[in-house]
């Protein structure tokens, strides 16, 4: 309210006039009602109409005033503050908008490494050859202090990969069911994997200080909407590459995600209490994963 009656008094005051000088700028006069029960004021092109009802003792009093203003007084009154901010990647907030209370965000491209847990005997997989890919995330993050402790959910895709490199493979028999068994005798192994496509929906809670560091807790919603299998090795001169598109992932999982970083890159920890494929048609694990995330 003190903003509007401060616009209120200003609008006025040009109304009004001005006597410039040389070295200063001198207000004619100025219009002062204390309490007014309403303030309305309407904007149109360079006029403003500004509406009093009401003052301190008079609730009968009115006042009506046709303001128009000069090109360089409409750029300044037109000046709004507003509560929203976008997140340019690489650039940290200035302190201009750490009073901001929204922000449009495009942030955390993750690159990393999975492994399996409680995974069957004979499934080893390779965590080095098992990569995890996710995008950066869009979403939204709400500064409830307006500091840089915020609340944050958004959208990313994520492609996560679970490849045995042994003597061992991923095996869908000609019904439903897939299981850990060997390769042929004399096959020239490569590889067998399983790939799990997921769109995630990050819930995260992050807190950056002063000297630029950073670190985030939260959970992702991972909606796995398509998962497939391929196995490829040499046998007798001949190459075979068996593939599967429907192996029974879980429809939706959650992680667990913690991370902590400098500036515009980080390290980060995922786990899936989750089971990644329905138990009731495939073996039984969770997942693990750790890796970088940039900006």
């Amino acid at each position: 309210m003190r903003k509007m009656f401060l616009l209120a008094g200003l609008l006025l005051a040009a109304a009004n006039g001005y006597a410039e000088s040389t070295d200063s700028l001198k207000v004619e006069s100025v219009v002062s009602v204390e309490n007014p029960e309403r303030v309305t004021i309407t904007e149109s092109d360079n006029r403003f109409k500004v509406e009093i009802e009401g003052k301190k003792g008079n609730p009968n009093f009115r006042y009506t005033r046709d303001v128009e203003l000069s090109p360089s007084e409409v750029s300044v009154t037109k000046e709004r503050s507003s509560n929203w901010d976008f997140n340019i990647p690489f650039k940290k907030r200035t302190s201009a908008k750490r009073n901001k209370r929204n922000e449009f965000q495009v942030k955390d491209f993750k690159i990393g490494l999975s492994s399996v847990q409680g995974a069957p005997n004979g499934m080893d997989v390779n965590m080095g050859s098992s990569w995890e890919i996710t995008t950066p995330t869009f979403g939204w993050a709400y500064y409830p202090w307006n500091t840089e402790t915020s609340l944050s959910i958004g959208v990313a895709c994520s492609w996560r990969n679970y490849r045995m490199t042994g003597k061992q493979r991923f095996i869908k028999d000609a019904g439903t069911d897939m299981y850990i068994g060997g390769y042929p005798e004399g096959a020239d192994i490569q590889f067998s994997r399983i790939k799990v496509f997921s769109w995630a929906i990050p819930i995260m809670f992050t807190h950056e200080t002063k000297n630029n560091f950073n670190f985030s807790v939260g959970a992702i919603v991972n909606f796995n909407t398509h998962a497939s299998l391929k196995t490829r090795y040499n046998l007798e001169g001949q190459e075979y590459k068996l593939t599967d598109n429907n192996i029974h992932q879980t429809p939706v999982t959650v992680d667990l995600q913690t991370s902590i970083g400098y500036k515009s890159v980080g390290f980060y920890v995922k786990y899936s209490p989750c089971k990644v494929l329905n138990t009731a048609y495939g073996p039984e694990f969770t997942a693990l994963s750790v890796g970088l995330v940039l900006f």
